[in-house]
Parts: C-alpha cells; structure tokens; sequence
C-alpha cells in the first residue's frame, strides 16, 4: 500500500488508528529463501514495490511476488522472461496487466494526475508501453503518442496540443537514434519534460548517441533518465503529477 492509499484509507474511515499504526512500524522485513522483502518500502516513498525479474527464475519471482501482495494491492515486475509462467500463476486470483518489459499484478489505484507520454518511432514501443503501465500502477493517467518522431515535426505539434488540454503535469520524451525529440519537445512546453533515450540506432556508438545527445541539450526544462528507463520516467513524472 503507498502512501496515497494509506491516507485515504485513514480519511474514508476504512482503516482504524492502531490498523494505521501497522503500516508505520518497524516491523517490515519479512525473510524467505530468495530475498528480504522490505514490505512497508510503499508506504514510505508512495509508489508499488516493483521486482527486477532480470536473472531471477520464475519461482523467485512468484515467491517475492507473494509475499508483497499478501500485504499490498498490486507489484510490479521488471524486465522478466518468464510472463508467461507468472501470468498463470496469478491470473485466477488477481488482475494481470502485460507489456513487453514490464508485468503489473493486482490492483490499479484511482487515478489522479495526467503526464504525456510521446516516442519516436515504433521500435520505442517496448519502453513506451513500460512507462505508460507504470503511470497507471502509479495511479497517474498516461496520455501516450506514438512514432512522433521529429521527421514530420506535425505530429509532434499535435501530440504536444493535445497534451496541454489534458492538463498534463509532466512530459515523458521516449526515443533512440539521436534522441533528437526530446529538446524539441521541450522546447514547445512549460512543463518538466523527462527523456527516456534508447537503445535504438545503429552505426557508430548507436546504443549510447540518444542518451550522450539528450544529456548535452541546452532545453532546461529537460532531465534524463539512463538508456531504456521507463519505469524511472514514469515514477519521477509520476510523482510530480500526483503531488502538483
């Protein structure tokens, strides 16, 4: 349970004081064969526990997965390549929600909070949809655009409009190759704008020139997240638009 959850349980009067007072103490760590679960990490810093599925089998995973939803509505599972096996795990007793790099399991919160989500191209999809899952775990309403890369900078024009009437707090930039839609996009909004730069391109240096171009932007307004951080755009733009 975040902390957003946790106050308006209190506040609907759906949970009593010493109910309350659980979530708040020290005792939070619960211990099994494959990890140490810091159960109560929600409550503390308002987003759902997400696991790094990457090099864990899928019996890790269902078993940390476990031992976070007897506690909390929903988790999160990254970068797993074993859906398949966890979806069937779960899928008769809680809601399951894929993507390609990231499961969500349980749950979703009420929404509050809008953040645009814009990619370049197709091939960003993958990160795209990562980030536009996590916003949603988070309880933030994702506005997402594809394949707005700056080759026709009018679609661009029209995801960014279509943006600022959906009052979005935030903006996500998703792209590869020279990551060049991230400063123009900035460019055009006076809002935080997050750059997500991918691992897409080819020739010399491809994987890294988005992020190198991105981190060399002169547009303020514009942080960067590292190659392929979905779930970190999500959760920092997340988080401002909750909190606006």
């Amino acid at each position: 349970m975040t902390f957003d959850e946790l106050f308006d349980q209190i506040a609907s009067g759906k949970m009593d004081r010493d109910e309350a007072r659980q979530h708040f103490s020290l005792e939070w760590m619960e211990t099994a064969r494959n990890y140490i679960a810091d159960v109560n990490r929600g409550a503390r810093i308002n987003i759902p526990e997400i696991i790094y599925g990457e090099y864990k089998t899928a019996d890790q995973t269902i078993e940390m997965a476990e031992a976070f939803l007897s506690k909390h509505d929903q988790i999160l599972i990254s970068r797993s390549a074993h859906h398949e096996a966890i979806i069937n795990h779960f899928k008769d007793r809680f809601k399951t929600v894929e993507s390609p790099y990231l499961l969500a399991i349980g749950e979703r919160p009420e929404a509050r909070g809008n953040v645009l989500v814009i990619s370049a191209g197709a091939a960003d999809h993958p990160v795209t949809a990562e980030c536009a899952l996590a916003l949603e775990a988070l309880g933030v309403t994702p506005h997402v655009f594809e394949d707005r890369g700056i080759a026709h900078p009018t679609r661009v024009l029209d995801a960014v409009m279509e943006g600022m009437r959906q009052k979005v707090s935030a903006v996500v930039v998703v792209a590869g190759m020279e990551g060049a839609l991230a400063p123009f996009v900035s460019s055009l909004v006076p809002l935080p704008v997050i750059g997500v730069p991918t691992s897409v391109g080819y020739g010399f240096r491809a994987k890294e020139a988005a992020l190198t171009s991105m981190l060399a932007s002169c547009a303020p307004n514009l942080t960067v997240v590292n190659i392929d951080g979905g779930i970190r755009a999500a959760v920092v733009s997340g988080l401002i638009a909750k909190n606006k």
